[in-house]
């Protein structure tokens, strides 16, 4: 078996940088690195969807993209990869911006030699793996915090309803057989009946929903989709929000991914709720012939998904990715202030009984 050679992407189309840049990897460390050389954008996209790549060095100024355009499409599509801006003096600015956008370092043309590509890509290469590591060990902890949540949600939700629920159903049976005598009880014993017969239905009732909350038992008896729309149903109840739901499926995913595709559901129409002022909400469940897209999308006030990052405020998007990374999904925000949210999850066909 041959062992596949590090690569790095060269995304550049000035024929003489290429040239410079292949004879300072040849003088150096990486001079038995596979350079694997792209003109325009898109061929390097196409290229990354069939290979393994280390690291690429991106030209922000392309035949078919320019500047934070350049980079945002590189990253999207394949996000692990450090990559390393070269720009010109008059894009400066622009380069050192993009370092807080997630870019591992900058170039300036004609201002670099041997040495200094060195080790740009070196010390690109080893951020990249701790950041990785760093990534792997935050993902851990939210899926451990995840799971004691939902084992915890499990056991009230089963105490609540196997327990507290039937033993008020049966004093609410006890109360029924009492109605029979009432006839020998005056008016006001009467009233003080009934308002107990109604409030402890009612508690029944509000325990009941508590422990479809926690963890809903519905799933396993009406399907994914029913499901869905029985949570729309209750929200359209409490909120002047507008939600819509749209699906196809025709076929129930397994258990874990079921609860899994509700918690999103549940967690993306609460914090629309709770944070967005959208006036609508969509959901979409579609099944395709390759993989199945739920698309969550709403027309409130939006936020600025750099800045939650930075400030650390952003344990809801992390617990979010961690399950859909549960589930062998993709996940994508589309979101700025004032233009809503869009939230884009996809995951593979074969997940599908």
């Amino acid at each position: 078996m041959i062992e596949q050679k590090e690569t790095i992407l060269l995304i550049e189309d000035n024929l003489d940088d290429r040239i410079l840049l292949k004879k300072f990897l040849s003088m150096g460390s990486f001079r038995d690195w596979t350079i694997v050389e792209k003109v325009r954008l898109a061929d390097a996209i196409e290229y990354l969807q069939e290979h393994k790549v280390d690291i690429a060095l991106l030209d922000l100024s392309l035949p078919d993209s320019f500047g934070m355009d350049s980079f945002n499409r590189l990253k999207r599509n394949n996000g692990t990869i450090p990559i390393i801006v070269l720009t010109g003096l008059s894009d400066l600015s622009l380069a050192m911006d993009l370092i807080k956008h997630g870019a591992q370092d900058y170039l300036v043309k004609g201002e670099f030699e041997i040495k200094l590509l060195e080790k740009a890509i070196n010390y690109a290469l080893e951020r990249n793996s701790l950041k990785l590591e760093n990534d792997r060990t935050k993902e851990k902890l939210i899926d451990s915090v995840l799971e004691a949540q939902d084992a915890e949600r499990s056991r009230i939700a089963k105490e609540l309803h196997d327990g507290v629920v039937q033993s008020l159903t049966a004093v609410s049976l006890n109360l029924g057989l009492l109605r029979s005598s009432l006839s020998k009880f005056d008016e006001k014993t009467l009233f003080h009946y009934e308002k107990c017969s109604d409030n402890l239905s009612k508690t029944i009732d509000e325990i009941r929903t508590i422990s479809h909350t926690l963890m809903p038992r519905v799933i396993a008896d009406l399907g994914l989709v029913n499901s869905i729309e029985a949570l729309i149903t209750d929200m359209n109840g409490i909120t002047d929000m507008n939600l819509d739901f749209v699906a196809n499926l025709t076929a129930e995913p397994d258990e874990k991914l079921k609860i899994s595709i509700y918690r999103i559901v549940q967690e993306l129409t609460n914090n629309a709720y709770k944070h967005s002022q959208a006036k609508n909400l969509i959901i979409q469940l579609l099944e395709y012939p390759e993989y199945i897209s739920l698309m969550v999308e709403d027309d409130g006030k939006g936020f600025n998904k750099e800045e939650v990052i930075e400030q650390k405020d952003c344990f809801g998007l992390y617990s979010l990715q961690s399950r859909v990374n549960a589930i062998g999904g993709v996940l994508e925000i589309d979101t700025k202030p004032g233009n809503g949210t869009n939230v884009f999850i996809s995951f593979s066909q074969n997940q599908i009984r």
